[in-house]
């Protein structure tokens, strides 16, 4: 799918109905989720629209599609602390496009599904009408680190709700000196982001800390001293194996 480039500003919680270029998503190939998935039945197969095909750009004319919902709503977990710069939603080209109109775009510090004490930011709403492939970009204000980019559509009764693409722009940011991990004996994480040394499980987890992308980390007292912390900024458990020399601790998502 081509870009074009934004020929007008956007002011601050506004909606700009232009294209425009940008940089890769740093929404791409992070934990996304909505409230629930339609499976399209088919003749001789099922056909599933989950919320993971919004931010890969492989599913563009398509994208992910919940079931009747009210609300219904999609949520990214960028697995990570972020300054976001601007959002864009993109309308799907299968004739869903119109499942995104009046929807409005949040983001979030935590899981507000785990949290009750969540810093939240409204960054704007679509408008009530929405054409195929439209794009619309919304700048929030949110003075805080950003971890989860959440998009809403409530109704007078249950709705779906269908998104061809999200793309969030940002760049690292500063998380809270905390260390509230929950630890895991004998796993280790099997696909680190960051592989690098560390003195003791706590001096890898400051470390963790100062790699704004880092979620999750393991670490290891027998492994070789440059290779015992592992840096993770991908989905765990899933992103785990079993290893009897490593204890692997995960972020509790409520800090």
């Amino acid at each position: 799918m081509s870009l074009h480039v934004l020929a007008s500003l956007v002011f601050c919680l506004s909606v700009s109905r232009l294209k425009y270029t940008h940089g890769e998503s740093i929404a791409f190939g992070k934990l996304a989720k909505q409230s629930s998935t339609y499976i399209a039945n088919r003749r001789y197969y099922y056909l599933a629209y989950p919320a993971s095909q919004a931010i890969n750009p492989v599913y563009w004319m398509t994208g992910s599609y919940t079931n009747y919902g009210n609300p219904s709503w999609w949520e990214v977990d960028l697995r990570g602390y972020y300054s976001i710069s601007n959002i864009t939603l993109t309308a799907a080209y299968n004739g869903w496009h119109t499942y995104m109109a009046n929807a409005y775009v949040e983001v979030m510090d935590k899981d507000i599904s785990l949290c009750s004490d969540v810093k939240v930011e409204w960054c704007g709403n679509v408008s009530s009408t929405v054409a195929s492939g439209e794009k619309f970009n919304f700048t929030c204000n949110a003075t805080f680190p950003i971890r989860f980019v959440r998009v809403t559509r409530r109704t007078t009764g249950n709705n779906y709700l269908g998104i061809g693409q999200v793309d969030v722009q940002g760049v690292g940011a500063t998380k809270r000196y905390r260390s509230y991990y929950t630890p895991t004996t004998n796993r280790k994480v099997s696909i680190p982001s960051l592989t690098t040394s560390a003195v003791t499980a706590g001096q890898c987890g400051i470390l963790c800390h100062q790699n704004h992308s880092c979620i999750d980390f393991s670490y290891s007292k027998t492994a070789s001293t440059d290779a015992n912390c592992l840096l993770s900024n991908k989905e765990v458990p899933q992103n785990s194996v079993a290893n009897n020399a490593w204890t692997m601790y995960t972020l509790n998502n409520c800090l």
